[in-house]
Order: structure tokens, then C-alpha cells, then sequence
């Protein structure tokens, strides 16, 4: 991808830029994904903080509840509501909305988490990575695909 990938809000106040190349890019389809993006799943992009910044506008956080002990919050814009990222603690990559980015239209996801909440028509590409929780390996085989999948671009 060519960087720096820029996006924001619905309304324009809240503005950011990537500088370092994503990670990885995924679909989850955990319950709380399903509600907070009113689909069927969200696109989530990990994206490590020294190459995530804000350029315009203040976001605001609120605690999101996890089945583990680590904090967890959702940024988002304060005066439209749109998410942004989820933030948890420990972790060394924001978790981006990707549907958030102004160019999205390449954007391929090379995986699947918390496919056992996906909705019951969804269908999965028989390459695809899937995973029925969150991945058990911290990621790393959806950050390979990712790196592969974008090395072939």
C-alpha cells in the first residue's frame, strides 16, 4: 500500500494518517463488531502506533468489555460517533476501522476471527484464514498472509 494512508470521520472533524505499512487486515465477526458497525462483521487493520497519528480533531474513548482482563477502548469521533480504532492495552498495534480509510477500494482481507458469531449465510473463501475465536498465534499467520498478499501487488 502507499503510504501515508489518510482517513476520518463521517463528518470531517476527526482527521489521521499512517505512515508505516499495516500489518495485517481482517474481518471480525464477533458480536460486539457486528454492533458496533450495524453489518455483519467489521474490517479491522493492525497498524502499530508509532505509525498512527492524528492530524485534526479530538476523539473520545469509552471502556469496551472483553472476555479477558485487558483494557480495551473504542476511539471514536465525538461529534458524529464514527469508530476509528479499538486500543487494548498491552497490545503494540491500534486496531484501525478500515472502513474509515479514504481509499478503500483495494483494501482485501486475507482472514477471519470470531467466525463462530458470523451470520449464518456468510460464506468463507476456501483460502481464506478463518478462526472460530481470536487467533491463538497473536496474529502472526494473518500478519504473514497480509505481507505475502501485499508483496505480490
Amino acid at each position: 500500500m502507499k503510504l501515508p494512508l489518510r482517513g476520518g470521520c463521517q463528518c470531517g472533524e476527526v482527521r489521521y494518517e499512517v505512515t508505516k505499512q499495516p500489518l495485517t487486515l481482517y474481518t471480525c465477526h464477533c458480536t460486539t463488531c457486528q454492533q458496533q458497525s450495524s453489518s455483519a462483521f467489521g474490517m479491522s487493520m493492525l497498524v502499530e502506533r508509532d505509525g498512527f497519528r492524528f492530524l485534526k480533531g479530538e476523539v473520545a474513548a469509552f471502556a469496551i468489555p472483553t472476555e479477558s482482563k485487558s483494557n480495551k477502548l473504542g476511539l471514536f469521533c465525538g461529534k458524529c460517533g464514527t469508530r476509528i480504532a479499538n486500543d487494548t492495552e498491552g497490545r503494540p498495534a491500534l486496531s484501525l476501522k478500515a472502513g474509515t480509510l479514504d481509499e478503500r477500494a483495494r483494501l482485501r482481507p486475507v482472514g477471519h476471527i470470531w467466525t463462530r458469531s458470523a451470520q449464518a449465510w456468510m460464506t468463507f473463501d476456501e483460502n481464506a484464514l478463518t478462526y472460530e475465536k481470536a487467533p491463538d498465534d497473536s496474529y502472526y499467520a494473518l500478519m504473514e498472509r497480509w505481507a505475502a498478499q501485499e508483496h505480490a501487488s
